[in-house]
């Protein structure tokens, strides 16, 4: 009998804490720090430049051009065109910034950079853009 109580017991706890009235979504993405939809939506407010080079050729340049000037590539991802990158000057080490890349015509790619931090998004468009248009 007590062993029933116990695991009524157990039971009845988990009920109260996995139930409820509240709905919680887990996003595992924010909770390893993966998740770049604040990025997406800061694009609109972002930087953009427009380059004669193939998606891919642009997509190559700017990690060479990041991993040149000793940039984390915290994320990189070709298929789905990004990526995010830390470390830029007088930053905090954790403010990131995204590198967008979406192919037009004629070979050419847009650029877009986008940063919840404006100092980060002044310094990563001088360095990126910079490099590029040389």
């Amino acid at each position: 009998m007590k062993r029933i109580n116990k695991y009524l017991s157990l039971a009845l706890v988990a009920v109260f804490l996995l139930g409820g009235c509240a709905h919680y979504s887990t996003d595992f993405n924010a909770l390893l720090g993966t998740n770049i939809s604040d990025l997406k939506k800061a694009r609109a407010d972002g930087k953009v430049e427009i380059f004669p080079l193939t998606c891919d050729a642009a997509f190559d340049k700017v990690t060479m051009i990041l991993e040149n000037n000793r940039l984390v590539i915290f994320q990189a991802n070709r298929e789905k065109r990004y990526i995010v990158a830390m470390g830029f000057p007088k930053q905090t080490d954790t403010t990131r910034v995204g590198i967008f890349f979406e192919s037009l015509p004629d070979n050419k790619t847009k650029i877009t950079l986008s940063s919840l931090s404006s100092t980060a998004l002044v310094k990563a468009g001088a360095l990126i853009f910079g490099e590029l248009q040389k």
